[in-house]
């Protein structure tokens, strides 16, 4: 299959293609903004495996982008970029600007490379969209969040519409909702991980490849499959 990653030089991103790559069947093309170095090493080391530099920020960058894929043919496609630091401050104190400006670079971006995959997955009657979101938004998420969950909480509702109207074209729209990853996005300070280790039932932190291996699984799984939303917490938060 065709898979587009967004987000993919980094991370759970990184993660991901790394995953996806080790089945030789499958093509990939990933998205990625700066860590160039990084995403051109991950290209490198697999055959079957393209990073195209696209700044989600960057209106003229993203269209170009979208532009482009229609002759990539896309099967399936892992929105996982995230423009910007999920932590800023409280929510009386945050500026209204970060909330255009997050919705700026997250979800319009989202929204023109969905449709632009859509399109060709409507006409070969075939399509997987994954969406991952996190798992603050089943519960109050923590001080500070209030611009990144609501982002996030935008395109979990755009994905349930997605799921409900192209059903019919065979395609589905699933949604990933994982907990605090130890990377390099969002990162804490070591207190703060120690309080969260041993809060944590397992006493240790999701690794993006644990969540790699699930967004991996829908790969292969029924089209009936469809407007799900699973959640990779311990059980720490349930609907």
């Amino acid at each position: 299959m065709n898979i587009l990653i967004t987000g993919g030089s980094t991370g759970l991103g990184k993660a991901l293609v790394e995953r996806c790559a080790a089945d030789a069947s499958h093509n990939i093309i990933f998205t990625y903004c700066r860590h160039e170095a990084d995403a051109q090493a991950l290209a490198d080391s697999y055959m079957n495996v393209k990073a195209v530099q696209v700044d989600f920020c960057n209106e003229a960058s993203v269209n170009q982008f979208v532009e482009n894929l229609e002759a990539e043919s896309i099967d399936v496609l892992i929105n996982n970029a995230y423009a910007g630091n999920p932590q800023g401050t409280h929510f009386f104190k945050t500026d209204p600007e970060a909330f255009s400006e997050s919705f700026r670079c997250n979800v319009m971006p989202l929204i023109k490379i969905s449709q632009a995959c859509i399109a060709g997955m409507r006409k070969r009657k075939f399509g997987k969209i994954i969406n991952i979101i996190t798992s603050y938004v089943m519960d109050v998420p923590p001080t500070g969040f209030s611009v990144y969950t609501a982002t996030k909480a935008y395109i979990r509702q755009l994905s349930k519409s997605m799921s409900k109207e192209l059903g019919r074209f065979n395609i589905t729209s699933n949604c990933i909702l994982p907990d605090y990853m130890q990377t390099d996005f969002g990162q804490v300070e070591d207190f703060q991980l120690e309080q969260m280790k041993n809060a944590h039932p397992l006493k240790e932190l999701l690794k993006p490849q644990e969540v790699a291996e699930v967004v991996c699984q829908l790969l292969n799984t029924t089209q009936q499959l469809n407007g799900v939303e699973i959640p990779i917490n311990a059980a720490q938060h349930m609907f």
